[in-house]
């Protein structure tokens, strides 16, 4: 069931003092006269009875309660960027089909409008190879009894609109229809929907909303979503998804699952034998995927380091410190043996340096660059890869030296060298930044920063280097300033306290 805050519409503070409102936007009349905070007028929603995901699914976020239009009607006018609603009482058959081929062409258009802006410049042609899951996505008039997908799409696209031409109306109504697609998808988690991809298409479309319209520094919405989703995939299994959909949906969701694995320091699924293998047994592997392979596997290796050198741990013997060791050079090895494959199967550079490019700023003095030369890529997806590369390279780094070693040990490197090969790689992420806020990479470019950039972070902590944090914190602000908030949150979360930051809903799940 969904709990009902209340049934006045007034703002959050007029209800608080039991007083009318007269509803008045961005702040109510009684606020503004009075000159008290108007807290706006979402209210928080409850979900219960997840038993069909374990309860592992969905979200607690703040939404409005009544939306504004059916938005299944919505048509939408690129000319004068507003929204009309449609007929509701379609009687004939006829009519029936001519509403729903109207419908999916508007909201064809409305969600065009959100690709255009969402997909970096480069990865937008029809030829080539799509750099996001999204723009895979097939929407249809007539979606049956599942309308989560349409319903999703409809909310992102409008919230991202809105917040592009600033216009309230529009992000209250993606909002509102945000808060539709919740109630959608809960039905479908304990019906025989739950296993369709198009409600996985549902489930993802929402964990795209979380990232890019996290509130305040919430994070809560974003966390349920991804260990949703992840249970969903986990349910359903790896020969589920081989082929068509399916399988495009999973290569969408493992960057992220991986992501959240290795910054809770966790293992997952996704490293198992099975999943590296059964999803492509029709599909040759990318390059990309070839790389998160490594990755993948790195979660279960660390979660183990942690729990070996933690100070409740019994005290580790020589052995097995040796032993992990030796399995972080390997995957050094294999990355390095990664790279060295990428080059040579390009005809062309894949990194080049460049003069040094700032980073414009959304509202102040433009942000100055970490070094005297930045680097370039000849696109999108060739820049992700080599920021992920660099962040599992730095993770190998500072684990290998955060193991006690002793005087007998077969992989010893000298610890000035490693710190070396960590400021250097940190650097090279540093030097990345500009690339992947300059406009060209479109909405992807910062969505992509925060994992890699926030080890970097780290790594020049560690180094004592406070130049390059205080720089780390400022690319953070500025992505703030831009809507993306989630980095500024992490940064200000310490490193050690990320798990247990990110796990806490997952844990308390558990514990109920």
């Amino acid at each position: 069931m969904v709990g009902v805050a209340g049934k006045s519409q007034g703002c959050n503070t007029c209800r608080k003092r039991r007083i009318k409102c007269d509803q008045g936007r961005p702040s109510c009349g009684q606020c503004t006269k009075s000159k008290r905070q108007c807290t706006g007028y979402q209210r928080n929603r409850h979900f219960k009875n997840l038993s069909a995901l374990d309860r592992d699914a969905l979200i607690a976020r703040k939404q409005p309660l009544n939306p504004m239009t059916e938005p299944s009607f919505i048509e939408y006018d690129h000319s004068e960027l507003h929204l009309k609603q449609g007929a509701r009482n379609v009687n004939t058959k006829s009519s029936i089909l001519e509403q729903s081929e109207k419908v999916s062409t508007s909201l064809s258009q409305l969600f065009e409008h959100f690709l255009s802006d969402y997909i970096p410049q480069g990865g937008k042609a029809k030829q080539d190879p799509p750099v996001s899951w999204l723009q895979t996505v097939q929407i249809t008039g007539n979606s049956g009894n599942n309308t989560s997908l349409p319903l999703a799409i409809t909310a992102l696209s409008l919230v991202r609109l809105g917040r592009k031409h600033q216009n309230v109306e529009l992000q209250n109504e993606g909002m509102a229809v945000y808060g539709q697609a919740l109630e959608g998808i809960q039905a479908i988690l304990s019906s025989d929907l739950i296993f369709e991809e198009q409600t996985l298409a549902s489930c993802m479309t929402l964990l795209v909303f979380e990232v890019l319209e996290t509130p305040g520094s919430d994070v809560r919405g974003w966390i349920s979503h991804i260990q949703g989703i992840s249970r969903l995939f986990q349910l359903r299994g790896p020969r589920l998804h081989i082929s068509e959909l399916s399988h495009r949906l999973f290569l969408g969701f493992r960057r992220t699952g991986i992501i959240y694995a290795l910054a809770t320091r966790r293992s997952s699924y996704l490293g198992d034998k099975e999943w590296l293998t059964i999803p492509w047994q029709r599909v040759p592997k990318s390059d990309f995927h070839h790389l998160l392979d490594i990755m993948a596997r790195m979660p279960d290796l660390i979660e183990r380091t942690e729990r070996a050198i933690s100070m409740d741990a019994i005290l580790p013997s020589p052995t097995e410190m040796e032993s992990l060791r030796e399995r972080y050079w390997a995957m050094e090895r294999q990355l390095r043996t990664w790279y060295i494959n990428l080059v040579d199967s390009s005809t062309t550079p894949l990194c080049f340096e460049t003069s040094s490019r700032t980073i414009a700023s959304a509202t102040l003095s433009d942000l100055q660059p970490l070094t005297d030369s930045s680097l370039s890529f000849p696109s999108f997806e060739i820049a992700r890869m080599h920021l992920f590369y660099w962040a599992a390279l730095l993770l190998i780094y500072t684990n290998v030296i955060s193991i006690p070693s002793s005087s007998t040990s077969l992989h010893q490197f000298p610890q000035v060298h490693l710190q070396s090969e960590i400021h250097t790689t940190a650097t090279l992420i540093a030097r990345s930044i500009p690339y992947l806020l300059s406009p060209e990479t479109q909405t992807m470019g910062p969505q992509n920063v925060c994992f890699s950039l926030r080890i970097a972070m780290h790594s020049f902590s560690e180094l004592g280097e406070d130049k390059e944090e205080r720089w780390c914190r400022d690319v953070f602000e500025e992505l703030d300033k831009r809507g993306f908030p989630f980095g500024k949150i992490l940064a200000n979360v310490k490193w050690e306290d990320i798990p247990p930051f990110l796990c806490i809903m997952k844990d308390s799940m558990t514990n109920a």
